[in-house]
């Protein structure tokens, strides 16, 4: 090759090559900036799926048919008791919602106000190590025997927890999400933080479509919102239902992501893993 070829040959190579890069450099751009700028995930934190008459609350029904029909994934706490005595239609819905996307976590065994030297506790805050690390594990058994399920997400009944709680948690591996911590301490668990003006009910069990989009634009700029609502008691008050459906509209008008805890999880491991 002359030297005259060889230095075309060289130039139409990097100009190859500076295109190439530019073209990289200009999707990584897009790409961060999309996601710098977009809306926030959201995760719905639906607690409290017990049945009723050992078959699925009318409430439920109500609220996930309502989702399935607006193309949007929730989670679900499932309380580990109700899995004792349902009858197979209670666990045949909960395995059709898992196939649609849903996810179920976590929400403790009884769900109860136990009493500790006659004091009135809760599940996981003012009870020993071995009585928290026993109903975890039940609900986890349960929904593995029952369901064929295992749960990767965990919410405390009423957010309640201590320092017995993170020693439990730390013990059960597969449970890799926990949703309201509010107990000091490290944990290994993703930690989904809550943002108490920006919820469904104001107050508890109450849907308040007005109060959350206050709290709602207080707030967009977050990367993630994890909403708490109780579908059992939205079934008792057409209002309530209805304010539920307000906010899902208005948060799909926002192009929100709605995503599941342990979606949101493995999101985040990959992400960590790809950094």
């Amino acid at each position: 090759m002359t030297y005259l070829k060889y230095s075309r040959y060289m130039t139409r190579k990097a100009i190859v090559y500076f295109l190439v890069v530019f073209a990289t450099l200009s999707c990584q751009s897009q790409k961060i900036g999309s996601e710098a700028n977009a809306s926030p995930y959201v995760i719905l934190k639906l607690d409290d799926l017990w049945n009723e008459d050992e078959v699925v609350h009318p409430g439920w029904v109500q609220v996930v048919d309502f989702l399935r029909k607006e193309k949007v994934v929730g989670s679900i706490g499932i309380v580990g008791e109700s899995l004792e005595n349902g009858k197979p239609e209670y666990f045949e819905w909960i395995r059709r919602q898992a196939q649609e996307g849903f996810e179920f976590w976590n929400h403790g065994y009884c769900h109860c106000k136990p009493s500790v030297n006659g004091e009135e506790m809760r599940e996981f805050r003012g009870t020993d190590l071995a009585f928290q690390l026993e109903n975890l594990n039940e609900t986890q058994r349960l929904a593995s025997e029952k369901l064929g399920m295992t749960l990767r997400s965990f919410g405390a009944p009423y957010n309640a927890t201590d320092a017995n709680t993170l020693e439990a948690l730390a013990t059960i591996p597969e449970l890799k999400v926990w949703m309201y911590k509010e107990t000091a301490g490290d944990t290994e668990k993703l930690v989904l933080k809550r943002i108490k003006k920006v919820n469904i009910e104001y107050p508890v069990h109450v849907p308040n479509f007005q109060q959350f989009k206050e709290g709602y634009e207080q707030h967009e700029d977050e990367n993630l919102l994890v909403l708490q609502g109780h579908p059992r008691s939205w079934v008792e008050d057409a209002e309530r239902f209805k304010n539920f459906q307000q906010i899902i509209r208005f948060l799909k008008s926002k192009k929100v992501r709605f995503i599941t805890p342990y979606d949101y999880y493995q999101a985040q491991a990959t992400n960590k893993a790809n950094s």
